[in-house]
């Protein structure tokens, strides 16, 4: 008797007919390649089973750019106070404490008014709230006041600032 062997029937990836594999979805149970998977929580998905969402920390909607735009102009507005009214009594070692006060107040409270989202915008939002509240009080006051140890603050604030919301 002669035994006849047979191969495996070799599986191909349900989108991708040129490719062999040996996944499949987890939930419809089509084979797919490792280009078509998605990792779910319940394990390997396709493409249409899995439907990847962003989480929700980074779906950051316009009105939450809306809401850190009018508070960072508020923080801006409070910080050009302080700055105005520290030059007044310590001089340039204000230019100093200012920004760095600044990222600080701009990076947490942006951050809470958002909900703790995460995104570039906001990232910019917030350094820009540092960097414009500098420029305004150098303006209405004397921009020999900055020195190199302000502009080391400034950068200082900004990355501060940014930390809180970057991704």
């Amino acid at each position: 008797m002669a035994e006849q062997q047979t191969e495996p029937q070799a599986i191909t990836c349900h989108w991708h007919p040129g490719v062999s594999t040996g996944l499949s979805c987890s939930q419809c149970r089509r084979p797919i390649c490792t280009e078509c998977l998605v990792q779910a929580p319940v394990g390997i998905r396709c493409r249409e089973c899995g439907r990847a969402q962003p989480l929700p920390t980074f779906d950051v909607r316009p009105v939450f750019y809306v809401r850190a735009a009018v508070v960072a102009a508020v923080i801006a507005v409070i910080g050009v106070f302080l700055g105005t009214f520290l030059a007044m009594l310590i001089g340039g070692l204000a230019f100093v404490v200012m920004p760095l006060a600044v990222g600080y107040a701009a990076g947490e409270v942006i951050s809470r008014v958002v909900n703790l989202k995460r995104s570039r915008g906001l990232m910019c939002i917030a350094g820009g709230t540092v960097v414009f509240s500098v420029i305004v009080s150098l303006f209405l006051l004397d921009f020999r006041l900055l020195g190199l140890w302000g502009m080391l603050a400034t950068v200082g604030g900004v990355l501060i600032a940014i930390r809180q919301v970057r991704l």
